[in-house]
């Protein structure tokens, strides 16, 4: 968990804002054959409703002072699999062809309810 969103009030997401479908997966990089560059491999990973958000003002700037800028926010519910341990920099969110690289997860307000993922839009997904 990152305590650079504990530090400000978030309101959590209501349960109708949970509207997109969301693929959590697991990304290695793999050396490729004939030590040719990188294949990166993604597993089956989980699908969950989330909300996401893009984000800006003081959370991008609070990201660019430890390097790494989120670009968006998405909420999960906290439970199987969508523990702040369960995904980790290992992770990408995957939504509507475009992919998301996980910076970092926190259980908001310690309160077993949501998980809340800041995480850096890479762009479309490769064919």
């Amino acid at each position: 968990g990152g305590d650079a969103v504990t530090a400000q009030a978030i309101a959590w997401p209501d349960a109708g804002e949970l509207v997109r479908r969301v693929t959590i997966r697991r990304w290695q990089d793999i050396p490729a054959v004939l030590g040719m560059g990188i294949t990166h491999t993604v597993d089956a990973g989980i699908v969950r409703w989330a909300k996401m958000e893009p984000v800006y003002g003081v959370a991008y700037w609070e990201g660019a002072q430890i390097g790494e800028k989120p670009t968006h926010r998405i909420w999960v519910r906290y439970g199987t699999g969508t523990k702040p341990a369960d995904i980790t920099g290992e992770h990408v969110v995957e939504h509507d062809g475009r992919r998301y690289r996980v910076l970092r997860t926190n259980n908001v307000g310690d309160a077993q309810r949501f998980t809340l993922i800041e995480a850096k839009d890479l762009g479309a997904i490769p064919p």
